[in-house]
């Protein structure tokens, strides 16, 4: 079973035990806790997991962020009032310089709508929406990362937790075996059989065999708290673990080839250099001239005037080519273009390396 089928495996698990939770039905069982149940509840519950499916939800939101570069923008404004005005002139009469005041008020109202539509801009809508896409791809990759991980923090977690339950029942047993000794030693110093270096020597094994069970108890409360942190729930009786060696790959060759067709650290970084290489493309976009045609439509209302009502309409198209814009955008192309380097074969196969822990 390769990445994609444990994945499928895991949601299907997750799928038949919420159904279960729905009918009241215990899905690790009323006697133990299986690794599988755990699994499912860290999948379920498990914080970093949560935050990370946020995080792709507000990243899909992106390609339509982009597309809306192909539709048009309209908006319609209208404005309602009172005005006043008033003016005085001067008029020559018979030789004499007459003022006349003029006041009035009025009421106003005025109607219109604008639309705007870019017909061409240097492709940048297409390599926008293209970028959104690979940031979206590479998300679901991440994403992909964080459930491996947190999977392996819950089977890591629980396997911990049952192994130092057995440790400390172990170091109980041994106190108890450490203490009845001591007392069969006091028993025979006391007819003579032994002296009190015996007696001395079994007080020591007896108090090492306390210090242990201490430091058992100590390593047992940290593995329940580490649980209850990965996993998201308090532990009950843990069941033993499955082998998973039918999961592996069976060679390191098929390990290998899988790696680099799954792995979503691999993925993830593919998606990172198309990302790099549309940001480029979108940056050189503004060095190409701008194409785009507005039209707009308005009627206003003024009965104070002879003109009571005015109409005007618009359509216009504008052209709009870069010639110098201080070396910002040749500069900003240049620097998305040294980080697309960041990945290159080099780096690629150090991050094949990491994901066998061979680096």
């Amino acid at each position: 079973m390769d990445a994609r089928g444990v994945r499928a495996y895991i949601l299907a698990v997750v799928s038949l035990c919420s159904a279960a939770a729905g009918f009241g039905i215990g899905c690790g069982g009323a006697q133990a806790d299986t690794l599988e149940w755990a699994l499912v509840q860290a999948y379920q519950n498990n914080p970093s997991l949560n935050a990370q499916r946020a995080a792709l939800r507000a990243t899909d939101e992106n390609v339509p962020q982009a597309l809306s570069g192909y539709r048009p923008k309209l908006s319609i404004t209208t404005a309602d009032g009172y005005n006043h005005q008033s003016a005085t002139s001067v008029v020559p009469i018979a030789g004499a310089l007459i003022t006349s005041p003029f006041s009035q008020d009025f009421y106003s109202r005025t109607v219109g709508a604008t639309g705007s539509y870019t017909l061409f801009n240097g492709f940048q809508t297409a390599n926008r929406t293209r970028q959104a896409e690979s940031q979206v791809d590479a998300a679901r990759e991440t994403l992909r990362v964080t459930e491996q991980q947190v999977l392996l923090d819950a089977a890591t977690a629980y396997m911990n937790l049952l192994r130092d339950q057995a440790v400390l029942d172990l170091q109980r047993r041994n106190v108890e075996v450490l203490t009845e000794q001591l007392k069969q030693t006091r028993d025979r110093f006391n007819v003579g059989e032994v002296t009190r270096t015996d007696v001395a020597q079994a007080e020591s094994r007896l108090a090492a065999g306390r210090s242990q069970l201490l430091s058992a108890q100590s390593q047992y409360v940290t593995s329940r708290a580490n649980y209850r942190r990965v996993i998201g729930v308090d532990p009950g009786n843990l069941a033993a673990g499955t082998p998973v060696d039918r999961l592996s790959p069976r060679t390191l060759a098929q390990a290998i080839v899988q790696g680099q067709q799954q792995s979503p650290s691999v993925l993830a970084a593919m998606y990172g250099v198309d990302i790099a290489e549309l940001s480029v493309k979108v940056s050189e976009g503004a060095l190409y001239p701008n194409l785009s045609v507005t039209a707009s439509a308005s009627q206003g209302w003024e009965p104070a005037f002879e003109a009571l009502r005015a109409t005007q309409l618009s359509v216009l198209g504008q052209l709009t080519v870069p010639i110098y814009q201080g070396g910002g955008e040749y500069s900003a192309a240049r620097r998305i273009g040294q980080t697309q380097k960041l990945i290159t074969p080099k780096y690629y196969n150090k991050i094949l390396l990491d994901c066998f822990g061979l680096g």
